[in-house]
């Protein structure tokens, strides 16, 4: 019968279930409703139409850090993802079993959908992701690491960072803000040579809880699985090298972080390499300036104190780079040495009569220039410079953790004083034999106030920092006997 618009029943209650996604047109059921990425599971359709294709969507969410200008942290911050996990086909009786693995996700409850093919929602369920941690072993050499890989950390802010602590003291933190909830995290084998304890433990404001395993009403760190080890740490067979840095990515350039030009020409400059430390040998080449021309190459570095007050901006830094001569082409290669400087991007600028035409950059990044003594009795003052520093707030609180324990932050703030350098005086402690000095990046400040990631060892630097990744710096020091 037609209602008083003309629309029969039938058509009302198809078009009613369309609106609310056809919800009740099938069942679906997991074998499982919580459990760990990597394992596998069975989603299970009753209930559909027979013979019919579906889609099977899994509902989490995408991770980063808000940033401002590559410099200002904003916070984690969290989108809405939607992926494509399987498509099913019911048989004669309307049923399906798909078996499925887990992926490598945050942490917390998904859901699982059916979507048919017009696009609607059939069926759905949940299914709970429980973070767990791995270790890649349990016996290291002395001064080599123990690589801790976590899975499934959540996006919760109190569950998107954890604590690693070595013998009962915190060494720093992983999060896995990025990379779906997945973060590594080295912790260095440091004497005596003996059996040692890591943990993992979840925290609040930065600080480990420890009632998580008895009290905490989201459970154990890790479920059921393990975050305790007990390692041991092994005599090395060689001495271990003296001072390193992580290896060094290929990086480019920030613009965001380049002065605005003078005047607006066809005038082009590139350099090669993109990145480095101070020292690095690299070419500037520039193309379509005016021909036979001497054209003035300009250093720029960034000068203020945001402690403060005063704004850090890009300022030219004269006599650091040649003046050059283009060809009938208007063309020029120059031969130049990066200089010791501030990290992050150092703006390069081409000049024609004054007025600046054409910029390029260079990323700086750090390296070690001092570290002596390298040897001594306790008490030695061990003299550390480190330069390629950078000014932003991602890079610019690297944090000094002696055998595991931290002890504090420099800062590579903008001025010339310092001329990219940044300097601590250390004083050698612990039995004789080998020490270790490991510099890990930091946030020096963070507008959201939880959780609290500011000026704190960040151990998972490689795969979860801000903006970009940064290399750690490492150090060994041998005490000696009196």
């Amino acid at each position: 019968m037609d209602d008083k618009t003309g629309v029969s029943s039938s058509l009302r209650e198809t078009l009613e279930r369309h609106r609310r996604g056809s919800e009740s047109d099938g069942t679906l059921v997991l074998s499982d409703q919580e459990g760990y990425v990597g394992d596998t599971i069975t989603l299970k359709g009753r209930n559909f139409p027979a013979d019919e294709s579906y889609d099977l969507l899994w509902n989490s969410t995408e991770g980063r850090w808000g940033v401002l200008e590559a410099n200002e942290i904003v916070g984690p911050q969290y989108q809405p993802r939607t992926d494509t996990i399987a498509t099913v086909r019911t048989d004669e009786s309307g049923a399906f079993d798909e078996e499925w693995t887990v992926p490598e996700d945050y942490g917390g409850a998904h859901r699982i959908q059916v979507q048919n093919g017009d696009g609607n929602v059939v069926a759905r369920a949940e299914f709970s992701i429980t973070p767990w941690f791995e270790i890649d072993r349990t016996e290291a050499p002395l001064g080599e690491a123990f690589t801790i890989t976590g899975y499934g950390i959540g996006p919760n802010v109190v569950t998107n960072n954890y604590q690693v602590s070595w013998d009962n003291g915190n060494v720093g933190f992983v999060t896995g803000v990025m990379n779906r909830g997945t973060a590594t995290a080295e912790i260095r084998a440091v004497g005596p040579p003996g059996e040692h304890v890591i943990q993992v433990w979840r925290n609040y404001k930065g600080v480990p809880y420890l009632q998580n395993n008895t009290q905490s009403p989201y459970g154990p760190v890790a479920g059921g699985r393990q975050s305790v080890w007990t390692v041991e740490v092994t005599e090395p067979d060689d001495d271990p090298r003296t001072a390193w840095v992580d290896p060094l990515l290929d990086e480019k350039p920030m613009s965001v972080h380049y002065p605005e030009l003078d005047a607006d020409t066809e005038a082009t400059l590139d350099i090669s390499p993109t990145s480095g430390q101070a020292g690095t040998t690299a070419f500037l080449t520039g193309t379509d300036f005016p021909p036979e021309t001497e054209v003035d190459l300009i250093w720029y570095r960034h000068e203020g104190h945001r402690v403060k007050g005063i704004p850090i901006t890009p300022e030219a830094k004269p006599d650091v780079l040649p003046t050059v001569t283009t060809d009938e082409d208007g063309s020029f290669q120059v031969e130049i040495a990066i200089p010791r400087e501030e990290g992050s991007t150092r703006p390069i600028t081409a000049a024609v009569d004054g007025r600046e035409v054409a910029v390029t950059g260079f990323m700086m990044q750090p390296s070690i220039e001092t570290f002596a003594p390298v040897r001594g009795p306790v008490g030695t003052e061990i003299e550390i410079e480190l330069s390629g520093i950078g000014w932003t707030i991602y890079e610019n609180a690297p944090f000094f953790v002696y055998d595991n324990t931290p002890l504090g932050y420099v800062c590579g703030t903008a001025g010339d004083d310092k001329q990219g350098t940044v300097r601590a005086k250390l004083r050698a402690a612990g039995e004789p034999g080998y020490h270790f000095i490991d510099i890990y990046p930091s946030l020096f400040d963070m507008q959201e106030e939880k959780p609290e990631f500011d000026v704190r060892p960040h151990l998972s630097y490689l795969d979860n920092h801000p903006v970009r990744p940064l290399p750690a710096l490492h150090m060994a020091f041998e005490v000696t006997e009196e």
